[in-house]
């Protein structure tokens, strides 16, 4: 059963750490996605504010979570802006370093009339999350409940938060996007994996028939700590722990655009598994939340509330 969480009851919660990459998302809204050379004319034009770890510490804190925020912001326009958002979310901002010098991560989104989207990023001062930055966030890591990591921060830094997080027993939660092979002994660390059909033929390191896609999670879950959760778009998503295999059909909604869908999945079901929620109802509910943010434009703007969430399952069947 999903948990509501009230505001009152947000200080009992357990603590999620998202160790992420901040981006401000420039979108063209175009008929279709542009082929090698072509220009498009008749674009139009949003900024909105994104990066898959702020998307994912975002989604958490509207599902109800009581999150801290760890990323590197530039000392350009839009950091006093970007801090403030997640204030207004709910996110302890304690964490957020400003680097003198360095511009905020961007990233360059086209969405297609079909939803698709294709996206490039210029990561700007996410690329400085390393070295003594690391020192001052590690006791935040060491109280909290749970670590959620994405790959757009420093690979090395990705590698040496999940072994710090394994050893003062801080549960992991990693999405490896954008996709990177991860080397087993790291991956054996990581309690839950969170990834995508892309994603999920990088790490094994082969082509994948997605026909079967109980046994492509099986199959991982030999490399990771307790559970695989394989999301399959408009197909669903699967879980396989050592307790269950569940495929999870995905909602039907009019699909607006998908940017930040995942990483709504990701913090919506963070949020309810920290909880104790039983795991099938930890990922039905990231379900809904990822269905409810692709009905709208953008990446954060989209990502809904728990409110909305429950209201939108009470009168959806799957």
């Amino acid at each position: 059963m999903v948990i509501y969480i009230s505001n009152d009851e947000m200080e009992k919660c357990k603590k999620i750490v998202v160790a992420v990459s901040t981006n401000v998302d420039l979108i063209a809204r175009v008929s279709h996605l542009p082929e090698p050379g072509e220009t498009i004319g008749d674009a139009e034009y949003c900024l909105s504010y994104g990066g898959k770890g702020a998307n994912q510490a975002i989604a958490a804190a509207r599902s109800g979570g009581h999150v801290s925020f760890i990323s590197c912001l530039g000392d350009d326009a839009y950091a006093d802006t970007l801090i403030t958002s997640f204030v207004d979310s709910g996110i302890d901002v304690d964490y957020i370093q400003k680097c003198v010098r360095h511009s905020t991560g961007i990233a360059f989104i086209f969405v297609a009339e079909n939803g698709e989207n294709c996206i490039a990023v210029a990561p700007g001062a996410n690329n400085l999350l390393r070295g003594e930055r690391m020192d001052t966030i590690l006791p935040v890591i060491k109280e909290a409940d749970a670590l959620v990591l994405q790959l757009e921060i420093p690979y090395e830094s990705v590698i040496s938060l999940i072994e710090y997080a394994h050893t003062v027993d801080t549960k992991i939660i990693l999405n490896p996007a954008p996709a990177k092979q991860i080397p087993s002994y790291i991956l054996e660390k990581v309690d839950i994996l969170i990834l995508n059909e892309t994603e999920a033929m990088l790490i094994a390191g082969q082509s994948l028939d997605f026909s079967e896609p109980i046994g492509i999670a099986r199959s991982l879950l030999r490399r990771v700590g307790q559970v695989v959760i394989l999301t399959l778009g408009e197909k669903g998503s699967v879980i396989v722990s050592d307790e269950m295999e569940k495929q999870i059909p995905s909602y039907v909604v009019n699909t607006v655009d998908t940017t930040g869908a995942g990483d709504t999945f990701c913090g919506a079901f963070v949020a309810q598994w920290v909880e104790g929620v039983d795991l099938q109802d930890c990922v039905q509910f990231a379900t809904a939340a990822a269905a409810l943010s692709v009905t709208r434009i953008g990446a954060q703007v989209s990502i809904p509330y728990q409110k909305e969430v429950i209201e939108f399952m009470r009168n959806r069947i799957l």
